[in-house]
C-alpha cells in the first residue's frame, strides 16, 4: 500500500510497500545552521524542573523537531502511513480479526515500529504512549501500570496476556512486570483496550486488556544480534535465529540477558534495586494444510530483582530499612491449533502451562497454571456472526510465609497451598445492518470460580460508520473482579508508620483475609469517535463513566488493644478484608495523529481522569497499601517520528504527568530522544537518552505503609547506545 501524500518521484514498490528514493540533498545555508545552533544553546541553558509545561516540555520538543527537520526534507526509509495504521488488524476487542476503524472499543495499537523508534526495552515503558494508561516507575525493576485509575504495584483491574497466555498473579491479581520480558524485536504489536473486556476475556478484565502479540516465526528468518549499553552502567545482549524445518514449518529460537545497575533514592543513597535476568525461548509455526495451522512456543527465565524495604518494630529504632534480592525463575509452553472449515466457520483451540517461582522479602510463592481455551466463529448469514467458546483454568499456589520478627512481624497465607478451578463459557453475536454501516454486538460470559461461585459479565456495543473516514461507537458493560488469594487467605502482621504512643508502644496492623468476600462489580458506559479531519490528520476520542460496587478494602473489626509477646509490647489494630465502598470514575481520552509530510509523523495524547470515592467507616483504603486514588488527573504525550536522508531517523517523545496528590508528588515531564542510522541493510546503529532534561525524579508514592514495604527510587536520566546486526 503506497504511503499517502507522496510527491511524484521515482519510487520503488516492494511487496506492496512504497520505498522512498532520496531526493538530492539541499545544503543548509550558514544562516540556517547558525539559527539551529542558537536554539540548541538556548535549550542547553534552560533549567528543566518538569513543572513548567510550556517552557520545559512543548517548546523544547518543537525546537528539537525544527533543528532536525532543517537538516533534510526527505527520507530513504518508510514509516507506516496513516492508511496502514487505520487498517491494522486487531483481535483483542472481538477475539476475531478486525480493523481499528471498525472497532467499537477504546483501542490503541503499539506497533513494532513504535518500539524500535522509541528505544523501548520493557513493556511498561511502551505503555506510556497510550492515552488512558497510568504508568509510573517505582524503582529499577518495578512499575505501577493501570488503565483508568486504581494505580498500584499490583493494580488488580487489568488483564495482561502474551500471545493469549494470561500473566497476572493470582496472589495479588496483579502483574509482576519484572518477569514479563521479551526480545523486543520479536513483538509484532501490543493491543491495548481501555475499558471492560470481561465478556470475552473473563474476570479481572475490568478496566482494560493488554494483549502482547509476537511475530510469526516465518517473519523472523535469519539471524539477529542486538547489543545495548547504557549509563548505570547497564548492559544487554540478545540474539535470535530463525529458519525452516521444511517447506511448511518455520521456527525461531532466542536468548537474552541483561544486567541493570541500581538507582538512587531521594537521599542520594543506593536503592539496592539492581536487576539482572536471562531468558530464552522458541516458537514454531506449521501450516499443516491449507486449512490447519499449528503454533508451539515456550520460554524460560531466571534472575534476581533487588529492592529496598522498610518495616516497623516495637523496639527502638522502630523503623528498619533492609535490602533484598528476589530470586525469580519460571517457564511456560503454549500450543495453538486453528482450523478453517470455510469462510464462514473456523475453530481455535489453545492450551498452555505456566510455572513461576518468587522468593520475595515478605512472602514466597510457587505458582502453576494450566489453561485450556476453545472458541468457534460461525457466520450464520452474511450479516450475522456468532462467536462462542469454553474455557478451563487450574491454578496451584504454594506459599511460604515469612516471620521477620518472631510473633510480631509475620506474613503468611492460610492455607499454605491453594488449588483453584475456573470454568467459563461465552457467547457473542455481531449483527451488521444498514449496508454494513452499522454493527450491533451483544454477548455475555459466565464463569464459575471457587471463591464466589457463578458470575456473569454481559456487554452491548454499537458502531455506526458515518462514512469511510468517520465512525461513532458506544458501549454498556458489566464486569467483575474476583478476590485475590491474598484478600481471601491473608494472615498478616505489619507495622504502621505511626509515632509511638506516650507509653512507648508502636502500632501494628493485623490484617486477616475473608472467605466470604463477593466480587467487585463495575458498570461501564462508553462512547467514542474516530475520524480523519483532513487527509493527514486522524482523531480518536473517548468518553467514559464507570460505577464500581463493593470494592474490596480493609475495615476495622474491633478497638485497638495492647499485646505483649515475642520480647516486647505493641498496640494491635485489627482489620479484615471486606467488600466496602462504592466508587465512580469518569474521564476523557484523546489521541491525534498528524502526518504533515511523508517523512514526519506526530502523535499526541491527552487524558483527563477523575475518581470520586465513598469510603465505608474507617476503611484502610488509600492509606495502607490500597492506594487506589493515587493517580494523575491529567496526562499528556507527544511523540515524533522524523526520517532524514541517508537512512537516518530522529525520534522524540514528551510525557507530562500531573501531580499525584495522595502521594505528595508534583507534576513532572520526561523527554526522550532516540537517533538511529542504518549504514547498510544489515546494520543499525543507535543512540539516545531517556529523561533528557531532568537528572532524576520520583514518579510514584512511597509505599512504606503498603503490604510489600517497597521503597521508591529516583528515576534517573539514562544515556544509551545500541547496535543491531542481521545475518
Amino acid at each position: 500500500m503506497p504511503l499517502f501524500g507522496l510527491r511524484n518521484r521515482n519510487n520503488m514498490v516492494v511487496a506492496g510497500r512504497t520505498i522512498l528514493q532520496p531526493l538530492p540533498e539541499k545544503r543548509n545555508s550558514d544562516r540556517h545552521k547558525q539559527y539551529a545552533m542558537e536554539l540548541l544553546t538556548q535549550m542547553h541553558r534552560m533549567k528543566m524542573n518538569g513543572r513548567k509545561f510550556f517552557s520545559c516540555g512543548v517548546i523544547p520538543f518543537f525546537c528539537v523537531q525544527f533543528i532536525f527537520a532543517s537538516l533534510g526534507q526527505c527520507s530513504d526509509l518508510s514509516m507506516l502511513s496513516l492508511d496502514e495504521l487505520l487498517n491494522l488488524s486487531v483481535v483483542s476487542a472481538a477475539k476475531v480479526p478486525g480493523k481499528v476503524m471498525k472497532t467499537p472499543a477504546a483501542i490503541t495499537v503499539i506497533t513494532g515500529e513504535d518500539l524500535r523508534r522509541n528505544g523501548v526495552r520493557s513493556i511498561p515503558e511502551a505503555l506510556r504512549m497510550v492515552p488512558g494508561m497510568h504508568v509510573y516507575q517505582i524503582d529499577a525493576n518495578k512499575w505501577a501500570v493501570s488503565a483508568r485509575g486504581f494505580s498500584s504495584r499490583f493494580a488488580n483491574k487489568m488483564l495482561v496476556m502474551i500471545d493469549g497466555r494470561i500473566v497476572y498473579s493470582t496472589l495479588f491479581s496483579g502483574v509482576f512486570w519484572d518477569v514479563q520480558d521479551l526480545m523486543m524485536e520479536d513483538i509484532d504489536r501490543i493491543e491495548v483496550i481501555r475499558g471492560p473486556g470481561g465478556t470475552l476475556w473473563g474476570a479481572n478484565a475490568v478496566n482494560g486488556v493488554i494483549n502482547i502479540i509476537t511475530k510469526d516465526s516465518a517473519d523472523t528468518q535469519g539471524g539477529l544480534v542486538a547489543l545495548r549499553a547504557q549509563t548505570g552502567p547497564d548492559g544487554e545482549v540478545s540474539a535470535r535465529y530463525g529458519g525452516w524445518l521444511n517447506d511448511r514449518t518455520s521456527y525461531r529460537v532466542y536468548g537474552k540477558f541483561f544486567d541493570r545497575a541500581s538507582f538512587e533514592n531521594s537521599a542520594g543513597d543506593d536503592a539496592n534495586d539492581q536487576w539482572h535476568q536471562g531468558r530464552g525461548g522458541f516458537r514454531m509455526d506449521m501450516n499443516v494444510s491449507a486449512t490447519n495451522q499449528l503454533t508451539l512456543q515456550g520460554d524460560i527465565y531466571d534472575g534476581k530483582s533487588g529492592e529496598s524495604v522498610r518495616y516497623v518494630t516495637s523496639a527502638k529504632p522502630f523503623l528498619i530499612r533492609a535490602s533484598a534480592e528476589t530470586p525469580v525463575t519460571g517457564g511456560n509452553v503454549l500450543g495453538r491449533w486453528n482450523r478453517v472449515f470455510s469462510k464462514r466457520s473456523e475453530i481455535t483451540l489453545q492450551a498452555y502451562y505456566d510455572h513461576s517461582e518468587r522468593d520475595e522479602f515478605f512472602i514466597d510463592e510457587t505458582l502453576d497454571t494450566v489453561d485450556v481455551d476453545f472458541q468457534h466463529r460461525l457466520d450464520v448469514v452474511d450479516s450475522l456472526e456468532v462467536l462462542y467458546g469454553l474455557g478451563y483454568r487450574y491454578t496451584r499456589s504454594n506459599t511460604a510465609g515469612v516471620e521477620i520478627l518472631p510473633g510480631m512481624y509475620t506474613y503468611a497465607l492460610q492455607p499454605r497451598i491453594s488449588r483453584n478451578n475456573l470454568f467459563s463459557g461465552f457467547l457473542q453475536s455481531r449483527l451488521r445492518f444498514a449496508g454494513d454501516r452499522g454493527e450491533l454486538t451483544l454477548g455475555t460470559k459466565v464463569e464459575h470460580n471457587d471463591y464466589t461461585g457463578f458470575e456473569w459479565q454481559p456487554n452491548g456495543r454499537v458502531l455506526w460508520s458515518i462514512n469511510k473516514d468517520h465512525s461513532l461507537w458506544a458501549a454498556v458493560s458489566r464486569s467483575v473482579r474476583t478476590p485475590s488469594r491474598l484478600e481471601h487467605d491473608a494472615d498478616i502482621n505489619v507495622g504502621s508508620l505511626v509515632e509511638p504512643t506516650q507509653h512507648g508502644l508502636n502500632l501494628f496492623i493485623r490484617l486477616m483475609g475473608n472467605e466470604n468476600l463477593n466480587v467487585e462489580k463495575v458498570y461501564s458506559y462508553e462512547a467514542g469517535y474516530r475520524g480523519r479531519m483532513a487527509k493527514p490528520l486522524f482523531v480518536d476520542a473517548t468518553l467514559y463513566y464507570n460505577k464500581y460496587k463493593k470494592l474490596i478494602t480493609a475495615i476495622p473489626t474491633g478497638s485497638i488493644f495492647p499485646e505483649f509477646s515475642g520480647g516486647g509490647g505493641r498496640l494491635i489494630y485489627p482489620l479484615q478484608v471486606a467488600n466496602g465502598r462504592d466508587t465512580e470514575t469518569y474521564g476523557m481520552e484523546l489521541s491525534c495523529s498528524w502526518t504533515p509530510v511523508d517523512w514526519w509523523r506526530l502523535t499526541g495524547g491527552y487524558t483527563w481522569f477523575q475518581l470520586n470515592s465513598l469510603a465505608v467507616g474507617n476503611s484502610l483504603e488509600g492509606r495502607q497499601g490500597f492506594e487506589e486514588d493515587g493517580n494523575a488527573k491529567h496526562l499528556f504525550s507527544l511523540v515524533s517520528y522524523l526520517d532524514l536522508p541517508h537512512r537516518m531517523e530522529v525520534n522524540t517523545a514528551l510525557y507530562v504527568v500531573g501531580a499525584l496528590d495522595a502521594a505528595h508528588i508534583g507534576k513532572h515531564s520526561r523527554f526522550d530522544l532516540n537517533f538511529s542510522y542504518r549504514p547498510m541493510d544489515t546494520i543499525t546503529i543507535g543512540a539516545g537518552v531517556k529523561n533528557l532534561f531532568d537528572d532524576a525524579h520520583q514518579e510514584f508514592g512511597n509505599t512504606v505503609n503498603s503490604l510489600d514495604g517497597v521503597l521508591v527510587s529516583e528515576i534517573p536520566r539514562i544515556f544509551y547506545a545500541q547496535l543491531k546486526i542481521l545475518f
